[in-house]
């Protein structure tokens, strides 16, 4: 039983020693089988050396001569584009081919006693647990592509062989990195103003605010203008900052006002801002686009100006150089307007005295330089200025402005410290924004100032009280305060500074200083008028001369009708519309 046990186990299992040392044919069939498979990979990897070899130094003769015919017929090769392409797929083909060849691993040959059966191996039983709840499946990303497709990589090939510096970073190419659009915060104030400003706009006004003030005025000359003269369609003033405008109430009805700068300038950042005003100026696709002292405005015309050249005519207007306290020039003119001087189709001023600064400065091509003198304002003859109003004992004098160091009251204050013992009585007009209520302090300490308070333009004070104008800024365009009070009949005593020598001629229109704050020099200059004032009415029937014929509304119209492509209708227009 034991000896037939043993036998039945060897028989079942192992084979016999004596059978292990025997070449049975099936075996050795197999082997040789496998020794012939080896020595033909064998021979397959000799003959890919050997080509290997072949094609490379193919390749490398081809290289040089490829390097020398690009470098011989380089204008062929750009002038026709196939020859070019057919030359780089050569070229890569040949690559192809000389690529080094893979290493291949040859399975070992196992001997003989080797073959053996492997042991059978009882799987263990399948344990199956018990269900569970399955939690909905979360929605993933999109998996990150991990390497450039091939057929970008053979564009950016044939751009690298035309411009070498092109060509991906090998970080950018195995990992592509995703880009996730953000939400746009400038889409539903987008909608909301193409929904205001309408269809088929002609001009469009860019303006930080419409208040009391000379460039605010010159919004409404313009606006005024276009409309008298049929010159615009539909006319869009956006104010850009985020500030009242008073004065918006004095547009014509037909013109549209949007307070751009209160409705999103403390929701959108700055950088937002211009996005959205750069597609709505787009989409709006006006004539003429104007900017009057907008600091967003502006910046959009450096970073957009191209753009917006290529479906508007670009118009600015520039009055005068501003100045820091130490005397350092700065303001538009300064930060932006040299900027974007080329893609401007005009800059306009009230006075030539500033755009020859400007030209000095930048040598800025004088053809796009424009001068507009303002037109003075209309007004009834009972103001007019008359000798027999002056009073014989006193000398009344006004001065009206803003309350800041452009307009300079603390040289009023000088003068009127200096002539304190003169019967001079200087009554004073205005607000400002920061300083106010430190000049209105030293007001208050001189007897021989009366302030009056803000004021809504000369026309409204009762002039005829007063016996001359005084002006004391350091820095000016043509203000039009000056052109208000020549209409009302007041002489002028005036700071020579920027335009004002343009309207006030001294001896003639009026009375200069300079310089502009030798306080001396305005007192000589009352006292010489308290003195002797059978010259003041002829001085003040000259400024009003002047006005007539040069700052009249018909001669401001005329101006403006003859600007290239500021106006509809205009002579070029018509042609490039015929051609």
């Amino acid at each position: 039983m034991t000896g037939a046990g043993r036998g039945n186990s060897g028989s079942q299992g192992i084979p016999h020693s004596s059978c292990a040392g025997k070449n049975l044919p099936g075996r050795s069939l197999l082997q040789k089988k496998q020794n012939n498979e080896q020595h033909q990979m064998i021979n397959n990897d000799i003959c890919r050396n050997i080509l290997h070899h072949i094609f490379g130094l193919i390749y490398a003769i081809t290289f040089y001569i490829y390097r020398i015919l690009k470098a011989v017929c380089r204008p062929v090769v750009y002038t026709h584009p196939r020859i070019y392409r057919f030359a780089v797929t050569m070229r890569e083909a040949i690559k192809e081919l000389i690529l080094p060849p893979e290493k291949t691993l040859h399975p070992p040959i196992r001997k003989p006693e080797e073959n053996r059966p492997e042991p059978i191996v009882v799987p263990e039983p399948i344990v199956v647990p018990e269900p569970i709840v399955v939690p909905k499946p979360k929605i993933c990303e999109p998996k990150k592509a991990e390497r450039f497709p091939a057929w970008l990589m053979a564009e950016w090939r044939d751009i690298h062989e035309i411009e070498p510096q092109l060509f991906p970073e090998e970080w950018l190419i195995n990992h592509i990195p995703e880009y996730n659009v953000p939400c746009s915060r400038i889409a539903k104030p987008y909608l909301e103003l193409c929904e205001l400003y309408g269809k088929d706009v002609s001009h469009v006004f860019l303006v930080p605010w419409l208040v009391r003030g000379g460039a605010d005025l010159v919004v409404l000359n313009y606006i005024q203008s276009l409309i008298n003269q049929h010159l615009a369609k539909n006319i869009v003033v956006i104010a850009t900052l985020n500030a009242d405008s008073p004065w918006k109430e004095r547009l014509p009805r037909m013109v549209r006002f949007i307070e751009f700068g209160k409705l999103y300038a403390e929701v959108l950042s700055p950088e937002e801002q211009e996005k959205l005003l750069i597609r709505l100026l787009l989409q709006m696709a006006p004539k003429v686009i104007h900017n009057i002292n907008s600091d967003l405005a502006y910046r959009i015309f450096v970073k957009y100006g191209k753009a917006l050249r290529s479906i508007s005519k670009l118009f600015a207007c520039s009055f005068c150089l501003d100045m820091t306290e130490e005397g350092k020039y700065a303001g538009y003119q300064i930060w932006y307007l040299h900027k974007c001087f080329d893609i401007l189709e005009g800059i306009l001023s009230d006075n030539q005295a500033h755009l020859e600064k400007l030209e000095e400065m930048y040598a800025l091509d004088k053809n796009k330089a424009n001068v507009h003198y303002q037109p003075a304002p209309r007004v009834s003859r009972k103001k007019k200025f008359a000798a027999e109003n002056m009073s014989k004992n006193e000398l009344n004098i006004l001065w009206a402005g803003r309350l800041d160091r452009q307009k300079r009251p603390d040289i009023l204050i000088q003068i009127a410290e200096e002539c304190r013992k003169l019967p001079f009585r200087f009554h004073v007009f205005g607000s400002g924004l920061l300083d106010t209520d430190v000049y209105t302090g030293r007001f208050e300490e001189l007897e021989n100032i009366i302030y009056h308070g803000p004021f809504d333009g000369l026309p409204s004070l009762s002039v005829e009280e007063y016996d001359l104008f005084l002006y004391t800024s350091q820095w000016d365009g043509l203000p039009n305060v000056l052109l208000e009070s020549a209409a009302l009949g007041l002489p002028l005593v005036a700071s020579d500074v920027g335009g004002i020598s343009e309207f006030v001629e001294g001896g003639k229109t009026g009375f200069l200083i300079s310089p502009f704050d030798d306080a001396a020099l305005y007192v000589d200059r009352l006292k010489k008028i308290f003195v002797d004032r059978s010259i003041l009415p002829k001085i003040a029937g000259n400024a009003c001369e002047l006005l007539e014929s040069r700052h009249s509304r018909e001669a401001f119209n005329e101006r403006v009708r003859n600007t290239r492509h500021y106006c509809l209708g205009h002579s070029s227009d018509k042609k490039e519309m015929v051609g």
